[in-house]
């Protein structure tokens, strides 16, 4: 049984991810696809991947973003500290959902979390180099590229640069 909902966009919903999702989170960030962006390098089990839903909190937030009940993705917001007022944000859609807008909605519906739910005043995400797909997608949500962090992470044994994007409450529509 599928999680609530949370927050609807035009089309797709962000609904709380529960035990049942988590196959599909593992089956989906163990392509090489998506891992090769993101900072996960091991594989992921269910079993892990249903630790790391049973163990947040609020410094962690996990969401599937949903087309007709259907997850497309995973999205996530980590590092939030409401005393600061920040969080960062990552986010997949699977292999065979991309290049239909889902990624910039589901930015669109995390700022909505971030900005009118949490109260928080900033928001940013970091993209590795060569995932022009991801930056477009954070620049169509109104983040502003503010650096890159040299030689930041090992991606399939070299070390890439990171693009770091930011997004402030005022500047969000």
């Amino acid at each position: 049984m599928p999680g609530p909902a949370f927050l609807t966009g035009d089309r797709l919903t962000l609904r709380t991810v529960t035990t049942d999702d988590c196959e599909f989170i593992a089956n989906h960030w163990n392509s090489p696809q998506i891992r090769r962006y993101t900072s996960q390098h091991d594989p992921q089990s269910v079993s892990d991947v249903r630790e790391m839903v049973e163990e947040s909190d609020d410094s962690f937030v996990d969401f599937l973003p949903c087309r007709d009940g259907e997850p497309v993705g995973f999205a996530w917001a980590f590092n939030v500290n409401d005393v600061s007022g920040h969080g960062e944000i990552g986010y997949w859609i699977v292999e065979s959902e991309r290049g239909q807008g889902y990624a910039t909605e589901t930015v669109d519906l995390l700022a909505e979390w971030a900005f009118h739910d949490r109260q928080l005043h900033r928001l940013q995400a970091r993209v590795f180099a060569g995932n022009e797909a991801s930056m477009r997608v954070l620049e169509k949500a109104g983040f502003e590229r503010e650096g890159a962090m040299r030689e930041a992470y090992r991606v399939e044994g070299e070390f890439v640069d990171a693009a770091l994007f930011g997004l402030l409450a005022r500047e969000w529509e």
